[in-house]
């Protein structure tokens, strides 16, 4: 023979035998991560799905995707295979919250799911092997014999390489085993709501707004007989809040303050123009009685008027650094979130829960005189980021049984010629004007109008944690 036959017929065989011990198991792998489907695991009374991602590091965090965000975990697994947690729908909240308060099993409960995922993933890998290698043994005219022993190597050597990649992920399980909060998976500390200086509770009181300043307000004229408090948090006498109380003849108390974010206005006091004010879930919780809780929240833990104060002025703002701190706040902003969802769940009473989405301040092709920088492009990027920011706040309300309301600008952004929006130069730059307001109560109206959403299973007994 030749030799340059011998030569040919040495590189075939090296080939085939390259595609058995490697590239038809690496590729069976990546195909079963692919087709395999989510591991059910019911932990704390929540259906999750567990599933893996395909990395090309050797190590890195795992994903958990909560009301549609995809949040890095704070635990590092080893080998290219990750975990991806999926908690779409939160159910059984007197579960939930005893689990909460006794969090022994919640962690062996995803380390279960996720070794049973890594099972039926390494099995759908062995048969893809199996059918890869016999199929191209064949069509290479290969005798039985040798397509035997070729998918015996192709499965020999996929459990082989499944078998590292599990033990590579142990030390990961171990760390998964521990969790008890679904902040340790992401890396906070829970939190608790500060107790509030004791006061009588406002028993008539059957409407609560809490939130920020487009709850306030801010930036119309103050309340009558305004206080210190309402003059630091600036709550107008044209605010949603007092709309919704002229049109239902009901008492509707306000309790929102610029600049509140979750943790700070919400769950804590905040520090605002000299003031120490109470927390509002504070508050709130005093109260009985309350049949329905507004919320308007998550524009300052997203800096939102400063992204599109510096859009506006930018000569561009669709940067890859802006994009960067757009999500990394979003992340932030959807586990306190979550808090807040959980707690308002657990309210005494029972009351409604309405989360108000926030408004589009521009349209779509805004023409600004003296305003040359608001441009389309701009307007466009600042949507996508509101549209995204109003995802999160709807699903997450969704998956708690509330209402999520959207009130509509639409034909009244800014610069149109009856704008809802406060100008630029105006007291509180692109927040409602009184206007603005009204549309956004009468969203909220409309909301009330309607038959509420129904409370996940076993909402009916839920306690404060």
């Amino acid at each position: 023979m030749p030799q340059y036959l011998r030569l040919s017929r040495t590189a075939a065989v090296l080939a085939v035998a390259m595609c058995l011990a490697v590239v038809i198991p690496l590729a069976s792998i990546e195909v079963s991560l692919v087709v395999a489907p989510a591991q059910g695991v019911d932990a704390a009374g929540q259906s999750l799905a567990l599933s893996a991602d395909p990395a090309a590091s050797t190590s890195g965090p795992g994903t958990l995707e909560l009301f549609g965000q995809s949040i890095p975990t704070t635990q590092q697994f080893s080998g290219p295979i990750r975990p991806r947690l999926q908690w779409a729908e939160i159910t059984h909240y007197d579960k939930l919250l005893l689990a909460l308060k006794q969090p022994e099993h919640l962690g062996q409960d995803l380390r279960n799911g996720w070794g049973a995922y890594f099972i039926r993933e390494l099995v759908i890998a062995v048969v893809v092997a199996l059918m890869v290698a016999a199929l191209g043994l064949g069509l290479l005219r290969r005798p039985w014999k040798l397509i035997v022993l070729g998918m015996g190597v192709a499965a020999v050597v996929t459990c082989a390489i499944g078998a590292v990649a599990i033990g590579s992920a142990v030390h990961g399980l171990q760390d998964l085993s521990q969790v008890r909060t679904l902040d340790q998976l992401v890396g906070r500390v829970p939190l608790a709501v500060v107790p509030a200086s004791p006061r009588a509770p406002k028993a008539s009181v059957n409407t609560v707004v809490i939130g920020d300043s487009t709850a306030a307000g801010a930036g119309n004229p103050l309340v009558a007989k305004a206080n210190t408090e309402d003059t630091a948090c600036r709550r107008s006498r044209d605010s949603y809040a007092a709309d919704i109380a002229a049109v239902n003849g009901g008492v509707v108390l306000n309790l929102a303050c610029t600049n509140a974010s979750i943790e700070n206005g919400l769950f804590g006091p905040e520090a605002i123009n000299g003031s120490l004010v109470p927390s509002q879930l504070a508050r709130l919780d005093a109260m009985r009685g309350v049949k329905t809780v507004i919320v308007s929240i998550g524009a300052n833990e997203m800096h939102w008027t400063q992204v599109m104060e510096l859009c506006l002025i930018s000569p561009q703002c669709d940067d890859s650094a802006s994009a960067a701190w757009f999500s990394q706040a979003l992340d932030a902003f959807t586990i306190d979130y979550y808090d807040l969802l959980q707690r308002l769940a657990a309210l005494p009473g029972l009351p409604r829960v309405i989360i108000n989405e926030y408004y589009d301040p521009l349209p779509a092709q805004p023409v600004c005189p003296g305003q040359p920088a608001v441009t389309s492009a701009k307007s466009a990027v600042l949507l996508s980021r509101l549209t995204t920011f109003n995802t999160v706040l709807a699903d997450g309300a969704a998956s708690f049984g509330f209402d999520a309301v959207a009130p509509n600008f639409a034909g009244h952004e800014l610069c149109t010629p009856q704008s809802f929006v406060q100008g630029l130069n105006d007291a509180a730059p692109l927040h409602p004007t009184a206007a603005g307001e009204i549309a956004i109560a009468l969203a909220d109206e409309q909301a009330l109008l309607n038959p509420p959403p129904p409370r996940p299973t076993g909402a009916s007994t839920p306690t404060p944690s």
